[in-house]
């Protein structure tokens, strides 16, 4: 692909289907076919085919694997796409050898525009209606809607917002009444100085417009355009099933659908188009006309660790069995893993909707989140003869860092900025660490370092996701930079036994849970105070406040070495601390699991 055009295509979001992901979607979509054909004879008996459009088709992929998988037939597929590019190709498309070759066929099926419009079907109704599932386009409505539209490119960006969009976007249920008001009132309300110029929208909320996720959006096309009763598969970024801020639009998806499964791709499924985003494919059945919204039922829940056939076969055997109700109870819940232990595919249908919505803090729906692991964590902790609380129950002050923009002063000698990066294993490494000004934008009051604060860091792999926790002893004046959190505790518990929890299989499984499947990682204040902590004896997290110091002493010196360009000495100072780190780990699980009865 030519590098200024790949470039677009990023910047709108934009990110071809690997073959593989879209003969997946079809073996679960056949799947459907073939049970209501069995149950009702509704198609092949009746010569009749599913209806399927694709409203951001780009090259083809989907509608011409829906031909060449005997899903539908080519009078049936219709596609919608505003790339130039892609239309460029269309004619190319092999498919089209169906219609004969025949440019005037393509222009009865594809329609160049956006895909969040209505379709413009009397631009072509006259000359072709002859050719075209007449019902189908009057209704705008299909049996099949499918896909892999734009995310996380610049929302609708510089789409020309006309009358046609504003009218369309003005009925979609997820945009903000505001929202919608301003649309309908720029349409239907006249300049008092030209009779025939319509009101512009207002800048804020075209802006508001202009930058909502482009990915909700077409999420919600994609149930618009579907039949009540029809098919939906539809591939999505993992932050409409994990963020907090995307609760709503959960809800609107189980209020308009049933979930029928959620199937996780890995985060390299799109790389090589420019992406390693970490996408889902997600299954809907749209509710029948007078059908009442359910929530209790279960969801197939998936996930594969890589594209191979294999794995995507092992998915779709056992989506069958579970759809079909053939399914043995003893494996609602399946780990495959390959010849070197490996996990390759997960796949759990014991989990209802009910269950997923109402999860704390927010609801969640990424397939990995509902991993066995992280269940039986949380199982093992409730077993325990201790009673669980949350952090959330002690915090005192949960603050971050400054955010400073633009040009950023690192000058100074006065006070330490501490960033992820000085955050070890067995605490604090301010060797070489940023030193800036008492007066510099960095040092305020919310940001300072107490005696006994405990710093995690925030986002990224590098930082939460390697558990780069610690707490600070008798700190030096210092202040957090915006990539670090600090947690100070009420004094009805003790922070080293937190510190030593959090770094515990206990506590890090529960972070590594919120983390998990968000393309940039990163766990939130709310995620924090959420994570669960059994109530230990005091007199034991007071065992383990003097042991971690005892382990603090080596730290220190190693640190000390590391100053003096010591480094035998850092060597062995450090290797002595992690030990002894790790073995007061395990000494308080053993103590949670009622298997020792002290650290010490």
């Amino acid at each position: 692909m030519h590098k200024e055009v790949k470039q677009k295509k990023q910047n709108l979001g934009i990110f071809y289907t690997d073959q593989r992901i879209v003969g997946f979607i079809f073996d679960i979509l056949k799947i459907w076919k073939e049970k209501e054909n069995k149950e009702t004879g509704r198609w092949e008996s009746r010569k009749h085919f599913p209806s399927v459009i694709d409203p951001a088709v780009g090259e083809g992929v989907f509608l011409k694997t829906a031909i060449e998988t005997g899903f539908t037939k080519t009078d049936y597929i219709f596609g919608l796409d505003v790339d130039e590019e892609a239309v460029k190709k269309w004619k190319q498309i092999n498919l089209l050898k169906e219609f004969g070759g025949k440019e005037e066929d393509l222009e009865a099926h594809f329609f160049h525009q956006n895909g969040l419009d209505r379709i413009h079907w009397e631009q072509h109704k006259n000359k072709y209606q002859h050719k075209l599932k007449q019902k189908d386009i009057n209704t705008q409505q299909f049996d099949t809607v499918i896909g892999n539209p734009p995310y996380g490119g610049v929302g609708l960006g510089d789409t020309e917002l006309t009358n046609d969009l504003m009218i369309q976007l003005a009925n979609f249920e997820i945009l903000s009444e505001n929202v919608k008001n301003n649309l309908i009132v720029a349409n239907t309300q006249k300049d008092l100085f030209n009779s025939n110029k319509q009101l512009a929208i207002k800048s804020d909320a075209k802006q508001k417009i202009k930058s909502f996720s482009i990915e909700i959006l077409f999420l919600e096309r994609f149930i618009q355009l579907a039949k009540h009763g029809g098919w939906i598969a539809i591939i999505i970024p993992d932050g409409i099933l994990t963020n907090s801020n995307s609760h709503y639009v959960r809800e609107f998806i189980s209020k308009k659908a049933k979930v029928e499964a959620i199937i996780s791709l890995p985060r390299d499924a799109f790389k090589s188009v420019g992406t390693s985003a970490k996408t889902s494919i997600l299954f809907l059945r749209k509710y029948k006309d007078q059908e009442k919204e359910q929530n209790n039922y279960p969801v197939f829940l998936a996930s594969v660790e890589s594209l191979d056939e294999k794995n995507f076969n092992l998915v779709k055997d056992n989506y069958k069995n579970y759809y079909n109700k053939t399914m043995s109870n003893k494996n609602l819940v399946q780990i495959t893993t390959d010849e070197n232990g490996q996990e390759i595919v997960m796949v759990r249908v014991d989990k209802t909707l009910k269950e997923l919505m109402d999860e704390k803090p927010a609801s969640r729906w990424s397939p990995e989140y509902w991993h066995q692991k992280y269940v039986e964590n949380l199982e093992i902790l409730r077993e325990s003869k201790f009673n669980i609380k949350t952090i959330g129950q002690f915090e005192d002050r949960l603050t971050y860092g400054a955010i400073i923009t633009g040009k950023k002063d690192y000058s100074g000698k006065d006070v330490f900025l501490v960033n992820q990066g000085d955050i070890d294993y067995t605490g604090l490494n301010l060797v070489g660490s940023k030193l800036v000004k008492r007066d510099s934008p960095w040092v305020i009051e919310r940001a300072k370092l107490k005696d006994k604060s405990i710093l995690f860091a925030r986002s990224g792999v590098a930082g939460v996701g390697k558990n780069r926790i610690t707490i600070a002893i008798s700190p030096p004046s210092a202040v957090v930079d915006s990539f670090v959190d600090i947690l100070d505790l009420n004094r009805e518990i003790n922070p080293f036994y937190v510190i030593v929890f959090w770094k515990s299989m206990f506590g890090w499984l529960q972070i590594e849970r919120f983390i998990n499947g968000v393309g940039t990682v990163n766990i939130s204040f709310d995620e924090v105070r959420a994570i669960q902590i059994p109530i230990i004896p005091i007199l034991i997290q007071e065992h383990i406040e003097s042991e971690y110091k005892e382990m603090s002493k080596y730290h220190d010196k190693a640190i000390s070495a590391k100053k003096n360009n010591n480094e035998t000495g850092y060597k062995e100072n450090i290797e002595t601390a992690e030990k002894m780190l790790k073995d007061l780990i395990a000494k308080t699980e053993a103590v949670i699991r009622g298997e020792k009865k002290d650290v010490i």
